[in-house]
């Protein structure tokens, strides 16, 4: 069964798409490319994957189950004597070859195959001016053929199938891999040590990774399984799963004893945020860029009207979570499941395709129906009989956003952030020692007693640090995360989930299936 995911997952891949000059390229019959590298292979010719810039490079992400690799589009459609064109209405791009046309828009799962309107597995992204395509979806529509060499992390795209069992013998592979060998950094990005640590309150034995988030190879994302709450898997298959992550480790605490497994706390995952309720928690949000924000943000999720008639807004003081009252909404979407019960008396407007589509109200004991390609907001009575209410429009085009209802006494900003995830006690707070506990946090599981434990903090040169402990104290993982220079640092759940990977080695292995990790790439 695993070996038929992992095949699903390799042959579910993604591309992007650069605003570049066509070239003249003659055509040509394959096109290999790595995950991580800026380098690819047109036949033997190997030639960067964005001439223009060398940070442009393939990578992989995990989206509803599956495992989907994104690449650079414009160089492989080029090289079979295709053409891709920008598309001002929509921002989006016009794919040609083989005498068909794909056209895909940002945020949008929806694609136009030869004039007929498609859904596709993963929504087209727009990033550093680039537009982000299913690979997969691209390339069966427009008469090409993707395979995965898994050893190299080698992506094939041929203008004929190939030989699964034979793609390293492949002329573009191997001018790939020679190429590769011959360009190793002097300076590794990421680096483990392990050692014991003298601290006032006695001895701990650390693992530790050292992230540098200054060097543009690198980059930091927070999974959840599947993309899917109450979702779960063995440290392995996550790791499998990740798409060739140099190091993971385990990341929010969350119901583990508990029949749904939802985190506790807020979770970001590849700039949207999957769960998170109006209550704040001590966080940690990492942008594409590798800014790092701590603070306890607290989270609003707002739907508002883009299309410029009358404006209308509402507010979801929670996302995803079961618990509903009559003077609070929630906001549910495709992470939650395909549905939701109604727990208390309200109204649901939802969304789909950033629509409003439908608007009713709703009674205690109903089943909401989450719509795949959307959303849908659930208020409870007392919030729609306040004076401000608006009644929801049909037919609107709407925008959900994310913002902070106060202001972050940290100054915790959402502006840029890609991943957060969240955890309890702070350890270390503006380069000392943090002795608040967080509400629900002081347990003495949570503070004096001694079990395995993980944190991750940020050095005053920007450095992040992934720190892994069999047994210690919450007041040694503060002494330790100062120890090591730590300006900021927060722990992370613990105990049998405390899990650590590194560079093909496990370090830590937790006792129990998580769900939330934190993963880190980086680029060769």
């Amino acid at each position: 069964m695993k070996k038929k995911y992992l095949l699903g997952v390799l042959l579910a891949l993604s591309l992007v798409v650069g605003m570049l000059p066509v070239s003249t390229l003659a055509a040509s019959s394959e096109v290999a490319l790595k995950l991580g590298s800026p380098w690819c292979a047109i036949d033997t010719q190997v030639t960067q994957v964005d001439e223009s810039n060398a940070q442009v490079t393939p990578y992989a992400v995990q989206v509803n189950g599956g495992g989907y690799t994104l690449l650079p589009i414009r160089r492989v459609l080029e090289a079979f004597g295709g053409s891709v064109e920008w598309v001002p209405a929509t921002n989006g791009v016009l794919c040609t070859l083989n005498g068909h046309q794909v056209e895909l828009a940002p945020g949008s799962a929806q694609a136009t195959v030869d004039g007929q309107a498609v859904t596709m597995d993963v929504p087209a992204e727009a990033k550093n001016d680039r537009t982000f395509v299913p690979v997969r979806f691209v390339s069966e529509n427009l008469g090409l053929s993707v395979s995965y060499e898994p050893t190299n992390q080698i992506v094939v795209v041929s203008a004929a199938p190939v030989d699964q069992n034979n793609l390293t013998n492949l002329s573009s592979v191997k001018a790939l891999t020679e190429k590769l060998a011959s360009v190793q950094p002097a300076v590794q990005p990421v680096t483990y040590q392990e050692g014991s640590y003298a601290l006032p309150s006695g001895t701990v034995s650390a693992k530790i990774i050292t992230v540098n988030m200054s060097d543009p190879r690198v980059s930091v994302k927070s999974a959840i399984v599947g993309n899917k709450l109450n979702a779960t898997a063995d440290f392995g298959s996550i790791v499998s799963y990740s798409g060739g992550a140099t190091a993971i480790i385990n990341a929010n605490f969350f119901e583990s004893y508990e029949d749904i497994k939802d985190p506790i706390g807020p979770v970001m995952v590849n700039g949207n945020f999957v769960y998170g309720n109006s209550g704040s928690l001590t966080s940690l949000g990492i942008t594409a860029d590798g800014k790092m924000y701590y603070g306890r943000p607290s989270v609003f999720y707002r739907v508002i009207t883009t299309d410029g008639g009358t404006a209308q807004q509402w507010s979801g003081y929670n996302l995803n979570v079961f618990e509903q009252y009559a003077d609070g909404s929630v906001l549910y979407t495709p992470a939650r499941g395909e549905s939701v019960p109604v727990t208390c008396a309200g109204a649901a407007l939802t969304v789909r395709n950033g629509v409003t589509t439908d608007y009713r109200a709703v009674a205690a004991g109903e089943t909401l129906t989450i719509p795949a390609d959307g959303y849908v907001l659930w208020m409870g009575s007392a919030f729609t009989a306040t004076h401000y209410y608006q009644v929801p429009e049909l037919g609107r085009t709407v925008a959900m956003e994310p913002y902070l209802r106060v202001e972050d006494e940290e100054g915790f900003v959402l502006d840029g952030v890609t991943s957060l995830i969240s955890g309890a006690p702070r350890l270390v707070k503006d380069g000392a020692i943090e002795t608040y506990l967080d509400p629900g946090f002081t347990e003495a599981r949570f503070t004096t007693s001694i079990t395995p434990r993980t944190a991750v903090g940020t050095t005053a040169d920007g450095k992040l640090l992934l720190v892994s402990v069999p047994s210690a104290s919450i007041q040694q993982m503060r002494e330790l995360m100062l120890q090591l220079g730590c300006q900021d640092a927060i722990n992370l759940d613990g105990g049998a989930s405390t899990a650590m990977y590194y560079n093909g080695q496990t370090l830590a292995a937790p006792g129990r299936q998580l769900t939330t990790t934190l993963q880190v790439f980086v680029s060769p």
